[in-house]
């Protein structure tokens, strides 16, 4: 492997160099990306399976949602669902607490480069990704961050959506939304967009599944394999002991 190396977006030593692991990410345990670990690979290859091939994935699963977005004539997908955040981008930030604080979102284009609201001072998340194009923030619309200016950040927040869907789509108006805040919503009415569902445009882009993908379901499923002997396990011994009406609690 030593011809595959690549450069560094690093702001500290930008020529630092790393060579790839076998999934095709750099093999650097400095960086910020997620990845298998050496035991990971070594349990593939064992088993004689492919390892993904992660840019390659990344660059299907965002073309299988522009797909969608092209087939329902929308200027664009705007997703908040940390689950379909990742899809899309592959970027992970504090997903429970994403979860429940709607401070993340991304916009995807009929074509091109995915535009991604991260929380504040959160860049280098997501800088090893091309297909991100650019990071921006101001997400959040909910009171718990935004207090009695909720309104008005909304407003923000659907100007910019507004300017993204003229830049790729010129005059359509139809946006492809999965999950948003209420006083979003009504901010991207109140600016004349036709809000769809986006949930139907993700879900069919994740029906269809190529090789690559299979192979890196597989692999997920192997590496959680310790965990689900160990949920099986305390399940076998607690139902023995369950009665109909009982508190589970009391029976682990």
């Amino acid at each position: 492997m030593d011809d595959l190396i690549v450069g560094s977006n690093r702001k500290i030593d930008p020529s630092r160099r790393a060579h790839l692991k076998s999934d095709n990410t750099p093999n650097d345990n400095d960086r910020v990306e997620i990845g298998p670990t050496a035991l990971a690979f070594a349990e593939w290859e064992n088993l004689g399976l492919s390892t993904p091939n992660m840019p390659a994935l990344r660059e299907y699963i965002l073309g299988r949602l522009q797909e969608q977005i092209r087939q329902h004539d929308c200027a664009g997908l705007l997703l908040f669902d940390p689950l379909n955040i990742r899809y899309a981008t592959d970027t992970t930030n504090m997903q429970i607490w994403i979860a429940h604080n709607q401070a993340r979102a991304c916009f995807v284009p009929p074509e091109g480069k995915v535009t991604l609201w991260d929380f504040h001072n959160c860049e280098h998340l997501s800088a090893h990704l091309p297909l991100v194009g650019e990071v921006r923030h101001g997400a959040s619309f909910f009171y718990f961050e935004t207090g009695d200016h909720t309104e008005q950040a909304a407003a923000v927040f659907a100007d910019q959506v507004l300017d993204l869907m003229r830049q790729y789509a010129g005059s359509n108006k139809r946006l492809a939304v999965d999950k948003i805040e209420h006083i979003g919503y009504a901010s991207l009415r109140a600016h004349g967009v036709d809000v769809l569902e986006g949930q139907l445009l993700t879900e069919h882009a994740r029906a269809i599944k190529n090789e690559n993908e299979l192979g890196q379901c597989v692999a997920q499923l192997l590496l959680v394999r310790p965990q689900l002997r160990k949920c099986a396990t305390s399940c076998a011994r607690a139902f023995p002991r369950l009665k109909c009406g009982q508190n589970c609690m009391l029976a682990t």
